[in-house]
């Protein structure tokens, strides 16, 4: 299982996500602090519960975390983990017409390629940005 995290304003939340269509998808579960999209072909993406910078502080190493935020258009950003098994499905859903312009995608220093679906994507030579 890997993951990346979403990161926008305050109307980043789990209903947001709710709301998009995932063509593909067989069944789309809200359970409290998670929204689970299971696909046809057997893959799958988790949406975690919003975090705020305060609650993400502990997934930073010491200084990371103001770089960031200084980076970022966001008074208080939220954070959205996004679990998959496969990178295509990640893909898929980034590319979504409905999917929110104004989030920003932190792949944790991890290049994925998915600077092919967005102009959006932190963490990949953060410090290239400061």
């Amino acid at each position: 299982m890997q993951w990346i995290f979403l990161i926008g304003d305050a109307s980043l939340t789990l209903s947001r996500f709710e709301r998009l269509q995932f063509p593909g998808s067989r069944q789309i579960v809200r359970s409290g602090e998670q929204l689970l999209v299971q696909y046809e072909n057997g893959d799958y993406a988790a949406f975690f519960r919003e975090e705020d910078a305060e609650a993400m502080q502990s997934e930073f190493e010491p200084g990371e975390l103001e770089k960031l935020l200084r980076f970022l258009p966001f008074d208080d950003p939220k954070w959205i983990m996004l679990k998959y098994r496969n990178i295509e499905t990640v893909k898929q859903i980034l590319q979504e017409p409905d999917f929110p312009k104004d989030v920003f995608i932190d792949c944790d220093g991890t290049d994925l390629g998915l600077e092919t679906v967005s102009d959006r994507i932190i963490g990949t030579g953060l410090t290239a940005l400061f």
